[in-house]
């Protein structure tokens, strides 16, 4: 999924990472690669944030056949150890939660995949369909115009869900700086032209990075240089007068911050000092792990990193006058960037459903007003989507998690034991307040025979006992009169590619089941396919031959040839080799309209072996030339980065290089044909925004490259470079 939206998750990855690591989100693993299943290995009682239980990694076994429509036992064992969840139905409250969706992806540039998904996602039943997100910000690839905007509400209106739509603050649907005169426009068009009563609006996706990156010319650039949270409530103050002067019965939800809420990081307290009064309800975006990071222990434990996070921005709102506001989770998902193989918890594993599972129970716990997922439907590398793409439209493991509650979660609220530690229960009655719900969510690689008493009701009802599977969400409902029944969605559901099945009644000795079985397993480390050669000398640009179109530097076996590329529709630029034989003369650029944008020249070491550079620090470069308007990256590809379909000897990424492509590190000369030489220093620290793996491994370096961009939809540019003594320094 190449998509701005995607690209610029992956630039969080670096500033993710770092503050993760200072307030407990994530384990930092490291990078991992294809090749082999991740180990679902022992888990200590009072690691992994308490969690207790035993877990050996082993051969699946023990789960219900795929094609049986009942799972679990057929009858009781009275010798079974079985476990007791004690529900009191007491103390009560009404559950404020409710479970929704974010519109994506729409654009016809990306294919549309949201169409004909429909009916499936009425069936979760969500409230709210967030329109908005990088795209709807800064109107690419596609601009939500009026017709979008008709689409988008005829859509939200047949899956049951309110709108709430984002106005943009970085750019209006031609590309131009938004007004409080644009969001204006847009709710009289909503609910005065077209009469369609839209309760709910926002304002910008993500402004706390802003500062970092999300330019329309390069999404790696500043959207919004040097811009600070006065600057947002500046803004955000015009456009909900204006707004409000259309339609004043609106409701305004935001910041929608991407993660800068937390001591430390914290654009949440300055925001709601200074115009907190402008929301009526507070608004934050959470993916807790990258994918690299996304393995079973890490997604077992966030449910407790997950509620301190809310207890945290809860105390930021007291504090700031907005306690009694309700807060809304408006994206979320287990990881927020390209998973090309999967760990235990990576988007579409029933781990990540599990999570899912637990993180929707936790919002409930806290009393959100709702939690939307990221998002509808998208492709299988990514998965990020409850739906895969069309014409199938195939369920994944997280699309169940929902249906589970949608189908089996009351509105009322009520307390349960959390017996044995690996168990996680959600309880409520129903609507008609004549039985209990529990969400079961086993984390445990082995089954659990489980006995449910509920109390508090004038007459007891019988406590049934059921056997959830090993790697399982279930669902048991107990009426207060008559027989309880219960439905269960596991590994074997999953291999099977099948909702949720019956569960009969009735407890088995606890069975152990083995790992979940990963369709694109990762390795712990994406260096392992290829071996390393360190070089003789540091010099990259030396000896430059051409042959043909092909330019080569030094001299064998520690050469370097080039290559160029560009996007579809876009010229390659030329490449040619210096006078001195160090360096290269680029000329390219873009034509408009400018669509895809980017286009580059790089250098891949000519050997099977990939170059370890970790001795040095970074890449030096001297840059003389004309940018004409254009903007340059230095990018550098390694093991894990390389697409194995390119480079099968080198490459760990088992996608096409579509999916497959470097880290990258945006470079900023001063730009002219008079500007003279400039030498640059790029440390290998300074690379991100890799795919599938952010960060670059400098031991496993295969490709060199320096790449133009332009801004989407703009007049174009035309770039005349050089580059020059190319080293690792």
């Amino acid at each position: 999924m190449i998509k701005i939206e995607s690209q610029m998750r992956r630039l969080l990855d670096t500033r993710r990472l770092a503050w993760m690591a200072v307030i407990g989100f994530a384990s930092t693993s490291g990078a991992v690669g294809c090749g082999k299943s991740e180990t679902i290995g022992q888990v200590d009682a009072g690691s992994q944030g308490g969690m207790g239980g035993h877990f050996d990694a082993g051969s699946t076994g023990g789960m219900a056949a795929a094609n049986n429509t009942d799972a679990g036992p057929a009858g009781g064992n009275t010798s079974v150890n079985v476990s007791t969840v004690v529900v009191s139905t007491a103390t009560r409250r009404a559950r404020t939660t409710t479970w929704s969706v974010n519109y994506w992806m729409w654009m016809p540039t990306y294919g549309d995949n949201v169409t004909g998904t429909e009916a499936q996602v009425a069936a979760l039943k969500p409230a709210i369909m967030r329109v908005g997100g990088y795209n709807n910000d800064a109107n690419t690839p596609d601009a939500f115009n009026d017709a979008q905007f008709d689409r988008a509400v005829t859509y939200a209106r047949a899956i049951g869900a309110e709108p709430l739509i984002q106005v943009p603050l970085l750019a209006d649907i031609d590309g131009k700086l938004p007004t409080a005169a644009t969001a204006a426009a847009m709710v009289t068009y909503a609910n005065v032209t077209k009469g369609y009563a839209i309760k709910y609006f926002s304002v910008g996706n993500e402004p706390d990075i802003y500062a970092a990156q999300g330019s329309r010319v390069d999404p790696t650039l500043p959207a919004i240089p040097n811009y600070l949270p006065s600057d947002y409530c500046t803004s955000a103050r015009a456009y909900v007068t204006a707004m409000k002067a259309v339609d004043p019965t609106i409701k305004i939800v935001g910041p929608d911050l991407a993660y800068q809420y937390h001591p430390g990081y914290d654009w949440l307290t300055p925001i709601l000092q200074s115009c907190g009064d402008l929301f009526d309800i507070v608004s934050i975006h959470r993916y807790p792990f990258s994918s690299t990071q996304a393995t079973f222990d890490a997604a077992m434990s966030d449910s407790t990193a997950y509620g301190n996070v809310l207890t945290s921005v809860r105390t930021i709102m007291q504090n700031t006058g907005a306690g009694d506001k309700p807060l809304a989770l408006m994206e979320m998902n287990v990881a927020y960037n390209a998973t090309a193989c999967q760990l235990g918890a990576s988007p579409s594993t029933l781990g990540s459903a599990l999570w899912l599972a637990d993180s929707l129970g936790t919002s409930i716990e806290h009393d959100l007003w709702t939690s939307a997922i990221w998002d509808i439907s998208d492709d299988d590398v990514w998965a990020l989507g409850m739906i895969g793409l069309p014409p199938a439209h195939k369920p994944r493991a997280e699309y169940y998690a929902y249906q589970l509650y949608a189908d089996h979660f009351g509105p009322t609220l009520v307390d349960s034991t959390q017996l044995p530690p690996t168990i996680r229960t959600y309880s409520s009655r129903n609507q008609a307040d004549n039985a209990t719900d529990v969400i079961v969510v086993n984390w445990s690689t082995s089954s659990a025979p489980l006995a449910f008493q509920v109390t508090g009701l004038t007459q007891t009802p019988a406590s049934p006992t059921f056997t959830v599977p090993a790697l399982s969400i279930s669902a048991i409902e107990i009426p207060d009169n008559g027989t309880a029944l219960a439905w269960t969605y596991g590994e074997a559901q999953h291999r099977a590619s099948q909702g949720p099945v019956t569960l009969v009644s009735g407890a088995d000795a606890a069975l152990y089941a083995g790992p979940q079985q990963l369709a694109n397993a990762c390795s712990s480390d994406a260096s392992v396919v290829c071996s390393k050669i360190v070089l003789p000398s540091p010099t990259i640009t030396t000896l430059g031959t051409t042959s043909g179109s092909v330019l080569t530097f030094g001299s064998a076996p520690h050469q370097w040839s080039s290559y160029t590329y560009a996007a579809s529709g876009q010229t390659p630029p030329s490449a040619t080799v210096t006078p001195d034989g160090n360096g290269i003369h680029m000329v390219g650029g873009f034509v408009p309209p400018v669509n895809g944008n980017w286009a580059g020249a790089g250098l891949y070491f000519v050997n099977s072996r990939c170059v370890d550079a970790s001795a040095h620090t970074g890449i030096k470069f001297d840059f003389s030339g004309d940018l004409g308007g254009c903007s340059v990256a230095l990018g550098a590809n390694y093991s894990g980065d390389e697409s194995s379909q390119d480079d099968p000897t080198r490459g760990s990424c088992p996608f096409s290089n579509s999916v497959c492509y470097p880290p990258m590190s945006v470079v900023t000369p001063v730009s002219g044909s008079d500007a003279g030489t400039t030498t640059f220093k790029i440390p290998f620290t300074s690379f991100g925004g890799g795919s599938p793996n952010t960060a670059l491994d400098p031991s496993t370096i295969v490709t060199v490259q320096w790449q133009l961009n332009a801004a989407s939809g703009g007049p174009g540019c035309s770039a005349n470079i050089t580059v020059a003594n190319v080293a690792f320094y």
